[in-house]
């Protein structure tokens, strides 16, 4: 999907909701050949009401169907910053956080990884909901829908990969997902097992450069203190 066409968009959308394009059609009040057309790529150029339409019968927003949400490459173990996306939606949750109570912020530390995960969804949908829905979250963690919602709503495992994307389109920092905390621990020489989820960074990258155990370490202390 990255670097797809508007058709293409549309046409997996559809797909990762089971819809067939008479049930679209039904939603958006639109001609089933017309949506085709538009799958297909014979046409390109709806008007806003026809995206409108699409978007809401899709469950997506208008700017995922135009191609201005993008999805960053797994390849990518750094912070990569969308069209400066990830720096907003980063500022906004730190301002979000912020304003919790005393109570709120002292439950998140008891949250598991997956509950501050479903946290940081929910988040995107309610706050940026003319970017952001399920289906485009999906999309940018590189997951079915289906997928995503046995996160959210079974509590099934968040694999580090997964992790590591939502880290890329939200600029929010892995130790959050690890701690509950937005800052990150001071005491590197005591990690928690939850804890060592903010050091997949370091440490893909150290698998990649074929490291040895004590040039690990080092990388993970210069790392932890830029954090």
């Amino acid at each position: 999907m990255q670097g797809s066409s508007m058709g293409e968009r549309l046409a997996w959308a559809r797909n990762q909701q089971s819809l067939i394009l008479q049930q679209v059609s039904e939603r958006s009040s639109l001609a089933i050949g017309y949506i085709s057309q538009l799958e297909k790529g014979a046409k390109v150029n709806p008007t806003i009401d026809a995206l409108n339409r699409l978007a809401k019968a899709l469950g997506v927003s208008v700017a995922f169907i135009l191609g201005e949400v993008q999805a960053p490459p797994y390849t990518d173990v750094g912070s990569m910053l969308i069209d400066g996306q990830a720096w907003t939606v980063g500022q906004r949750f730190t301002r979000h956080i912020d304003a919790l109570s005393k109570a709120e912020k002292n439950r998140l530390l008891l949250n598991t990884v997956e509950q501050r995960f479903a946290q940081v969804v929910d988040f995107l949908c309610v706050h940026f909901p003319a970017i952001f829905t399920r289906t485009v979250v999906a999309f940018q963690l590189g997951l079915s829908v289906r997928s995503l919602n046995d996160i959210l709503e079974r509590d099934c495992e968040v694999g580090p990969m997964v992790l590591n994307q939502i880290v890329s389109i939200t600029g929010i920092p892995m130790h959050f997902f690890a701690t509950g905390q937005l800052e990150a621990p001071t005491d590197v020489a005591n990690i928690s097992p939850a804890q060592v989820i903010q050091y997949m960074v370091p440490i893909s990258m150290a698998a990649q450069m074929n490291l040895t155990p004590d040039q690990l370490t080092t990388m993970i202390r210069e790392f932890a203190g830029r954090r």
